[in-house]
């Protein structure tokens, strides 16, 4: 009988994967999603498992590390609770994969992130900004934003921007993480008050903390490029409307790269960069916590939770807390001064076209688009937060 527990425990143990990342162990369950940080003696418990199968042995290896008796069933139970042990799930098997990106080998998207590539990155950057900073009349404003004749066009072909760039900038995250051979979860999330497409690469936890910056600066990379692309075409003086929808281009891919270093608290691309450089676990959540009990006061769980993350994020978040409530402040401003008064004056425009003209008329479909693209723009944040919501509850998101 005893053997028989053994070789089962084995099974279950060969299903984790052990990395380290520099400072802490990670044991995780990529096709489910699942990833804990570990001491030393925990890794080297699993690994004893996977390869003897015996609990004792594992133990006894785990304790030498230590330097003090473990035991080894009570570990057994806490990898138990953490899911780790579960068994396999189909469903969870093919969340974990895109079809059409398996189809890119490693090979061929390392070729957009080699040396030579990121080369040509960062020569795009300088020349964006080199055309920015002397060539001032390529310098957007926001009046760019309405580069068709009609603000109802004007605003859904912003619809269309976000769709076509947004898709490109997570596209190059894809491949970014297909470089390295980490799979991604795409989906449509929001980040506080903007719907936003998402890109999940949970697994990267699984590789060396130097190979993911490419990662997380992927999409900003891609986005550099049609920044400097569409300056550079600017600079070859095109026919006016090809120009203002240039313009409105540069515009576009200004605001979100500025965006992305802007939003930290709602965890952009930066965030996790910065996060990462800093050697940090979960420094969102450390951070929340820390500037709450500054601000306010945790609660009895809330301080049992910030008390038990790591020294390291703890260390960290007493400082980046200034950045993150800066940015909190910061986005709400910047809805309050632009993004609210612009919808505003859209529905403002959107009811007199609709009182003035009749109905069927080119100008009342317009109109009708225009309001159903701001109902969306600002209700879909929060019907997207109750969903997430229910799935995590049901176990169905990480």
């Amino acid at each position: 009988m005893a053997t028989s527990l053994d070789e089962e425990l084995r099974e279950r143990a060969a299903r984790l994967t052990v990395a380290f990342d520099g400072e802490a162990w990670i044991l995780g369950r990529p096709e489910l999603g699942i990833f804990v940080t570990v001491p030393e003696p925990g890794a080297v418990f699993v690994t004893a498992l996977q390869e003897t199968g015996s609990l004792d042995e594992a133990a006894a290896r785990a304790g030498e590390v230590a330097g003090e008796p473990v035991d080894g069933a009570d570990f057994v139970d806490g990898l138990t609770a953490a899911g780790l042990l579960d068994p396999p799930a189909e469903a969870g098997e093919e969340r974990g994969r895109i079809k059409w990106i398996e189809g890119v080998s490693p090979r061929t998207a390392a070729r957009l992130f080699g040396r030579a590539a990121w080369s040509f990155y960062a020569a795009a950057a300088l020349f964006a900004v080199a055309l920015l900073l002397f060539q001032p009349e390529l310098r957007p404003s926001w009046e760019d934003a309405w580069f068709l004749p009609s603000p109802g066009l004007s605003a859904l072909s912003w619809l269309v921007f976000g769709i076509v760039f947004g898709a490109l900038h997570e596209v190059w995250h894809w491949l970014a993480g297909r470089a390295i051979g980490v799979p991604a979860i795409f989906r449509v999330s929001y980040r506080g008050i903007y719907v936003v497409y998402e890109t999940d690469l949970t697994q990267i936890v699984t590789v060396p903390r130097n190979r993911r910056h490419g990662v997380y600066l992927a999409g900003m990379a891609i986005d550099t490029v049609v920044l400097a692309t569409a300056l550079g075409l600017r600079l070859l003086e095109p026919p006016g409307p090809l120009d203002d929808f240039l313009a409105a281009v540069v515009l576009s891919q200004i605001f979100g790269i500025i965006w992305q270093w802007a939003a930290l608290p709602l965890r952009s691309d930066s965030y996790a960069l910065l996060a990462n450089a800093l050697r940090c676990h979960n420094l969102y959540r450390t951070t929340w916590l820390t500037a709450k009990a500054k601000l306010l006061r945790l609660t009895q769980d809330e301080a049992a939770e910030l008390s038990e993350m790591s020294a390291r994020d703890r260390q960290v978040a007493r400082w980046f807390a200034v950045p993150y409530v800066a940015g909190i402040a910061v986005m709400v401003w910047i809805f309050f001064t632009g993004v609210l008064p612009l919808a505003l004056s859209l529905g403002s425009w959107g009811l007199a076209q609709l009182g003035g003209g009749s109905i069927g008329s080119p100008g009342f479909w317009e109109a009708l688009a225009v309001a159903v693209y701001i109902t969306v723009q600002l209700g879909l944040p929060p019907l997207l937060a109750l969903r997430e919501r229910r799935l995590r509850r049901a176990g169905d998101l990480l």
